[in-house]
C-alpha cells in the first residue's frame, strides 16, 4: 500500500523543483551569513589579540611597581569575568601614562607627543576633601578626559563579540568588579594630588560613568554575526 503513493510524485515534479530551488537559495544565504560571521569573528579575534598584547605590556610595569599596590588586587577579578582588555586600558589611562598614550596612538589617530594627555599635576600642599563644586578646573578637566578616553576606546572600531560581552557584564552583578576598579583608580588619582574622596562617593561617580558608557555603546552600529 505504501508503494501506491509513488505515482503521485510525478504530478508534483514542478513543485518539488521549485521547493528545491528555494531551499538552495535559503541554504546559500545561510552559508553566506555564516561565512560573514566567521570573517567577523576572525576580525574580532585579531582586535582582541591586539588589545591583549597592549594590556600585557602595561600590566608588566603596573604589577611590578609598588606605586600601584592599592589598585592591583582589583584587576584580577576582571580577568575572571572576561572584561575585554581595552576596557582595562581605558580605566588605567587616568593614572598610567603608557595606557593614555596607547589610546592616543591606536584609538584616536592623535599619536603625537604634543597630543598626549598630561597626567602630572602639582599636589595640594595640605590635604583637602573632594568637593565637586570647588574642584580645580585642571583636575576636573583631567577626570573628564579620562571618561572620554573610556568612551573612545570602546567606540573606536568596536569588536562585536567583546562589546556584546561587555554589555552583558554591565547588566549583571559582575559589574561591581569594574565599578570597584574604577573607584580605586579615581581614589588613587585624587590621593596623588592630596585630595581625599571616600569609597562610597567614588563608587557613585564610577557608577555614573558606567551608565554613560552603556548608553554610548547602545548607540553603536554594530555588525551582526
Amino acid at each position: 500500500m505504501w508503494l501506491d503513493g509513488l505515482g503521485n510524485l510525478d504530478g508534483d515534479e514542478d513543485g518539488a523543483e521549485g521547493g528545491s530551488e528555494q531551499q538552495s537559495e535559503a541554504a546559500r544565504a545561510k552559508a553566506a551569513k555564516s561565512l560573514a560571521g566567521i570573517g567577523r569573528t576572525k576580525k574580532d579575534e585579531k582586535k582582541a589579540q591586539r588589545d591583549d598584547d597592549k594590556l600585557h605590556s602595561c600590566l608588566r610595569d603596573i604589577i611590578t611597581s609598588r606605586r600601584y599596590d592599592r589598585v592591583i588586587p582589583h584587576i584580577f577579578p576582571l580577568f575572571e569575568i572576561g572584561i575585554p582588555s581595552h576596557i582595562i586600558i581605558g580605566a588605567f589611562s587616568l593614572i598610567y601614562q603608557p595606557a593614555s598614550n596607547i589610546i592616543r596612538n591606536d584609538y584616536t589617530g592623535e599619536g603625537d607627543e604634543k597630543n598626549y594627555r598630561n597626567l602630572y599635576f602639582s599636589a595640594y600642599s595640605t590635604p583637602v576633601e573632594f568637593d565637586d563644586e570647588t574642584l580645580e578646573p585642571l583636575v576636573r578637566r583631567r577626570i573628564n578626559e579620562w571618561i572620554e578616553d573610556i568612551f573612545t576606546i570602546i567606540s573606536h572600531d568596536p569588536s562585536v563579540i567583546m562589546t556584546a560581552r561587555f554589555l552583558e557584564i554591565l547588566s549583571s552583578k559582575e559589574k561591581k568588579h569594574l565599578t570597584k576598579l574604577l573607584a580605586e583608580i579615581l581614589i588613587f588619582f585624587l590621593a596623588s594630588l592630596n585630595i581625599h574622596i571616600n569609597e562610597v562617593r567614588a563608587s557613585l561617580y564610577t557608577e555614573f560613568i558606567l551608565k554613560e558608557v552603556e548608553k554610548r555603546i547602545k548607540t553603536l552600529n554594530l555588525e551582526k554575526i
